[in-house]
Formats: structure tokens, sequence, C-alpha cells
């Protein structure tokens, strides 16, 4: 868990840096909602849902069900790792020009929704 959170506050200092407002979620408490992407960000007038894991860290299919929603309302969901971070800053910086890597993760996140349900 602490490779996960020193990776989340790295994003979470880059993200300031670059001018993003941003929100850190914590789900699963009394009176919040699950499976919400860590980080909620507005950057350049787009708003990204950021789910960060640690190199090993596994989304849950309520996680991945969430971030294709984003998607789906227009919005950029994303699951984060560490060797994706560099990948990551250049799409930020570049959102209407860089979507590879982008559409990479989204095949990413296919991959993990169907290992997690068995098919």
């Amino acid at each position: 868990m602490a490779a996960e959170k020193n990776f989340e506050n790295k994003v979470k200092t880059y993200l300031k840096n670059y001018g993003c407002w941003f929100l850190k979620y914590w789900g699963g408490a009394s009176y919040t909602k699950s499976g919400i992407p860590d980080l909620l960000v507005s950057s350049d007038g787009f708003f990204l849902g950021i789910e960060v894991k640690a190199d090993k860290g596994e989304p849950s299919l309520l996680q991945l069900y969430n971030l294709r929603k984003i998607r789906e309302s227009g919005g950029y969901g994303i699951l984060l790792y560490p060797k994706d971070f560099e990948q990551f800053k250049k799409f930020n910086e570049n959102k209407s020009k860089l979507n590879a890597w982008y559409l990479g993760n989204i095949e990413e996140q296919k991959r993990w929704e169907i290992k997690l349900k068995g098919e």
C-alpha cells in the first residue's frame, strides 16, 4: 500500500505543478461511494478520473466500470501505473493531440476486466 500512496503523491505533485484542480477521493467510508477513481481532476478544461495503482496493483471491476462510465460521458477515465507516468504527463499536456497512449490505456482496462471476470 505504501508504494501506491507514494506514487499517488507523485501524481498529485505533478497535477498541482501543472495547475490542475483535483480532489483526492476516498471511497468505501460510511457516506462515500465505492469504486470512484482516486483522483478527480480538471485539467485544461477536461475532466480526468484517475485510478492510481502500484506496479502490481489490480483494479476492481467496479473501478473499471466507473472509468468506462467517465469515458462514455466524455471525460478521460485513466488507470495509471508508475510505468506509464511519463506517458501520462505527455498525454495530459497534449490531450487534444496525443490520444494514442490513452487508447492503449483503454485496451489495458478491457484486458483487466476480462481477467477479473474470468472470461
